[in-house]
């Protein structure tokens, strides 16, 4: 699998290098999005202090320029807020940098079988965010058992 890393921080390297020796590492974000560019790696292992409140913007560049890529934030202790944000620009989970060396085989292993690296409360707290956003953008109509959408007009799907 070929794994990229960004990170200005220097926290990731000393974690991933004895059981990931052929990930390459970038401290430059623009020079990481030059090399996602050109080689879409299957993984991203983003450090969330490499644009802070931008990071989810970055993500969606990233996903952009290489829409296979999967993104897995790193962080230490970010919020709920700070990771559904992530997570809702397409990022397919999140890990605390301190636990990184203990869960990154398994991180690999879930993400090359599809799946989203998250916990069951950051499920939920995605749940609730995606019901509000919709709340927001079908103020004027709902869904009832998947057959009838209600709204100005009564129409049947």
């Amino acid at each position: 699998m070929k794994i990229y890393v960004i990170d200005n921080t220097g926290q990731i390297q000393p974690e991933l290098l004895i059981s990931q020796p052929s990930a390459r590492f970038f401290s430059d974000e623009i020079q990481a999005v030059n090399a996602v560019d050109e080689q879409s790696p299957n993984l991203i292992l983003l450090h969330y202090h490499v644009r802070n409140k931008e990071t989810a913007r970055y993500i969606d560049l990233l996903l952009t320029i290489s829409p296979t890529s999967d993104i897995i934030v790193l962080g230490d202790n970010l919020t709920e807020d700070q990771i559904v944000h992530c997570l809702l620009q397409g990022a397919k989970g999140y890990q605390n940098v301190t636990d990184l060396a203990i869960y990154i085989d398994k991180i690999i292993k879930v993400i090359a079988e599809g799946e989203a690296w998250i916990s069951r409360r950051l499920t939920s707290c995605m749940m609730t965010a995606i019901r509000k956003q919709n709340s927001l953008d079908n103020s004027d109509s709902f869904y009832f058992s998947g057959e009838y959408t209600f709204s100005a007009t009564h129409q049947k799907n």
